[in-house]
């Protein structure tokens, strides 16, 4: 989740604050709630449709949205976001980028 702010001086661009969430079963649990909406959305707007007419389902025509290039694996974390916390080091927290914010994703590092 990020948060823009601006700064008191009105030709300075909006500085970003990284809002780092620590990921627990609350986390999971939100992200399987917005699944079952979006999932429920589209087959309510497909039960809508008459027999034999296609129907547009929530998202489609819509432009597809993509992962936020500042947080491809293997680069550094972004300045604009703030200092990652260091009590968060080695701990899972929720993601920044908006696009996961209803699907699952799996990581792992060794």
């Amino acid at each position: 989740m990020v948060v823009e702010r601006k700064d008191a001086t009105p030709a300075s661009k909006p500085v970003k604050l990284a809002k780092f969430v620590p990921f627990t079963e609350l986390s999971m649990q939100k992200i399987a709630d917005r699944i079952a909406v979006d999932r429920a959305r589209e087959q309510d707007a497909r039960s809508r449709g008459k027999p034999g007419q296609k129907t547009v389902c929530a998202g489609e025509g819509r432009r597809k949205e993509k992962p936020n290039t500042a947080f491809v694996a293997g680069k550094q974390f972004p300045e604009q976001f703030g200092i990652f916390p260091s009590e968060l080091y080695g701990k899972p927290i929720e993601d920044l980028d908006d696009y996961y914010k209803n699907k699952y994703v799996s990581i792992f590092s060794v």
